[in-house]
């Protein structure tokens, strides 16, 4: 049986005021519950993000050229010791805007040096049947996207270092706002004020 069918569900995913397209998930003890994870509501989909970009090779494999990747399970052992979040980044193969983020966006100096200063980048596979270990449960790659309802490619999911779920986004995003988003979220602004404010004064 699939593990997905025992997850628990979260009741909403809300959105950050002035920015329609960085959901939150609830931040709330009520939903900490050990050796679980956590389903949002489907998301809206991003316009075209699941499409491939013209010129991009159908079947190809997604780039995988950068030396900060690390495992699942290397990002859990080492997140809540380090007190750093771990960045999930939800692509698959054929996927043209999940090469395109991999080749302009996280090539990018400043957005490497957040996610190095905030981050335990892993990539997931959302088509894989490879067995990965979460929060002391066993999942396929392709399960556990579907348990983080994930509807598009690329999605990019936030985790605090305890494993728990904290904002997702769909979709392609360009170099500097996701560098903006890497801050706002690993220097925990986010738990006192809104995206929008955020990027208005920094």
């Amino acid at each position: 049986m699939s593990p997905v069918k025992h997850l628990v569900p979260i009741h909403r995913a809300f959105e950050l005021q002035g920015d329609r397209l960085f959901n939150y998930y609830p931040n709330s003890k009520k939903y900490r519950m050990p050796y679980r994870i956590f389903i949002p509501l489907l998301v809206a989909l991003f316009a075209l993000s699941c499409s491939s970009d013209s010129g991009a090779v159908e079947n190809q494999p997604a780039e995988q050229d950068h030396d900060f990747w690390v495992s699942l399970e290397e990002a859990q052992n080492q997140a809540l010791d380090k007190g750093r979040y771990i960045l999930l980044d939800v692509y698959t193969e054929w996927c043209g805007f999940c090469r395109r983020m991999n080749r302009e966006t996280y090539a990018d100096k400043q957005v490497q040096e957040a996610l190095d200063q905030y981050f335990f980048p892993v990539r997931i596979d959302a088509e894989s049947s490879h067995v990965v270990a979460f929060q002391c449960q066993s999942y396929s790659m392709q399960d556990l996207a579907l348990a983080f309802g994930v509807q598009s490619f690329p999605t990019t999911i936030f985790l605090n270092p305890q494993g728990e779920p904290v904002a997702l986004q769909p979709g392609f995003i360009e170099a500097e706002r996701f560098h903006k988003m890497l801050s706002f979220v690993g220097s925990e602004s986010y738990r006192t004020q809104t995206f929008q404010q955020y990027t208005e004064s920094n």
